[in-house]
C-alpha cells in the first residue's frame, strides 16, 4: 500500500497552482509558495524556513513561525492592521528585526521583496 501512494504522490502535480497563504492555527505558523516547483527547505533561524526549487536552488516559498507574537510585538511599536488587512512582508520585516546573522537577514529581505505586495486578511487566516 505505501508504494503505491509513494508512486501516485511521485507523479502528482498540483493543478491550478494559485499562490496563497496558508496559516496553520494550531502551529501558529504560514506558509507561503510563489512558485509551483519542487522544493526542499533550509532552515533559516527559529522562526525562518526558505523553500527552495531541487532544480535551481531558487527561492520559492517560505515558512514563518509565531506570527501571533509577530504581529502582537508589532502592535507594541504601533503597527496597526486596518479593516483587517496588512501584507505579509510586514511579517518578514518584523522577523529581520531579531535575526542574528547576515545570512538570515538577507533571507528575510528577499522573503520581505518577494511578499510585500501579498495581501493578507486577518479574518481568512483566523488571525482575527
Amino acid at each position: 500500500m505505501a508504494g503505491n501512494l509513494t508512486e501516485y504522490l511521485a507523479g502528482a502535480k498540483c493543478e491550478n497552482f494559485e499562490p496563497k497563504p496558508m496559516y496553520s492555527v494550531q502551529g501558529d505558523f504560514l506558509t507561503f509558495f510563489f512558485r509551483d516547483d519542487d522544493a526542499y527547505e533550509k532552515r533559516v533561524d527559529e522562526l525562518l524556513t526558505i523553500y527552495l526549487a531541487e532544480s535551481t536552488n531558487e527561492l520559492v516559498g517560505c515558512k514563518i513561525k509565531g506570527v501571533t507574537e509577530i504581529l502582537k510585538t508589532l502592535g507594541n511599536f504601533g503597527v496597526m492592521i486596518r479593516d483587517q488587512q496588512f501584507t505579509l512582508g510586514m511579517l518578514f520585516l518584523a522577523g529581520m528585526a531579531v535575526s542574528r546573522t547576515p545570512e538570515s537577514k538577507e533571507n528575510y529581505e528577499a522573503i520581505g521583496r518577494r511578499t510585500k505586495d501579498v495581501p493578507l486578511n486577518a479574518k481568512e487566516l483566523c488571525l482575527a
